[in-house]
């Protein structure tokens, strides 16, 4: 019995720790704002340097709330070239996921004076999984392997993608992730829980209405182990200062978005909510309620393009 307890115990850490694929829960908020927290080919868009800040919580289907934080980073480097790094931190429940993507740019430019390039990116990425055990509920307190600590395992994987955008117009990217098979055991030999691949697509085109307002149409997806997740939306936006949206995401979620930019910052904030029989009907883990708060700074805005 004790053993069937360990083994549970580290297929749900590990389930969520290797950020096993579920509907819905592997597309970002944001996908029609920051499309290169999934892509960083797609930050080449803004050809200045940029720095994102994102965090949210999420009321899961068991009334638990798990956080995320994200931090992105992009500049041009000359030549063609570009860098990002992206660090991501999330939590929930005895788990929790610390992430460092270090992505290298390099860029075509196939039509100069329609300003269209195509992007590719190839990324390195370091983390560490976390099981508090001193958290977990235990029926022998004299447990030798369930009590007090917590166990620590580094992770190394790899992504490749690119991207293909006409400034203020469309974008289109694709891109692998989890390139490397891995698997996350803590400390039971009997559950390979190994990570499968994740492809994930974002794209987006925006309609003029007239010179001071526009809509964008944007979409996104991602694959992983068979299972196909999607989301879709509409934003207004006015000039270069304000927007408003909705969207749909596949786990019978509305999205709804609203942000202002001022100068060289843009403020933005996102709810998600979708019922709790909705959520069961889809298989969902994470459903409910899901808001996130985002932060973009911009260097140099002027030479900026995206708007």
């Amino acid at each position: 019995m004790k053993k069937l307890f360990i083994i549970s115990i580290a297929i749900l850490a590990s389930t969520f720790s290797q950020a096993q694929f579920q509907t819905g829960i592997n597309q970002g908020a944001f996908q029609n704002l920051a499309p290169e927290l999934e892509n960083p080919a797609l930050s080449m868009n803004i050809s200045v340097p940029q720095i994102n800040f994102m965090a949210g919580t999420r009321i899961d289907g068991f009334n638990n709330r798990p956080v995320f934080q994200h931090l992105f980073f992009s500049s041009s480097l000359g030549n063609n070239t570009g860098a990002a790094m992206h660090v991501r931190r999330e939590k929930a429940g005895l788990s929790t996921v610390v992430k460092a993507d270090l992505s290298f740019l390099y860029t075509l430019n196939i039509a100069p004076e329609d300003a269209k390039k195509i992007v590719f990116h190839g990324t390195a990425s370091l983390g560490q999984n976390s099981f508090n055990i001193h958290d977990a509920i235990v029926n022998d307190i004299g447990d030798p392997v369930l009590t007090g600590g917590t166990i620590n395992q580094p992770t190394v994987n790899a992504a490749a993608g690119l991207a293909f955008f006409s400034q203020n117009t469309f974008y289109a990217g694709i891109t692998v992730a989890q390139l490397i098979p891995t698997r996350s055991d803590f400390m039971n030999d009997l559950w390979a829980n190994e990570a499968e691949m994740l492809f994930s697509f974002q794209a987006a085109y925006q309609f003029s209405i007239n010179e001071y307002s526009s809509l964008q149409a944007w979409g996104s997806g991602a694959l992983s182990s068979g299972i196909f997740a999607y989301q879709a939306g509409l934003d207004y936006k006015y000039r270069k200062i304000f927007w408003v949206g909705a969207g749909y995401r596949d786990n019978s979620s509305l999205i709804f978005n609203a942000g202002v930019t001022a100068q060289s910052f843009s403020f933005g904030y996102s709810i998600s909510y979708s019922s709790w029989a909705d959520a069961v009907s889809n298989g969902a883990t994470y459903a409910t309620i899901s808001n996130v708060l985002f932060v973009r700074k911009v260097f140099n805005e002027r030479k900026s393009g995206r708007e």
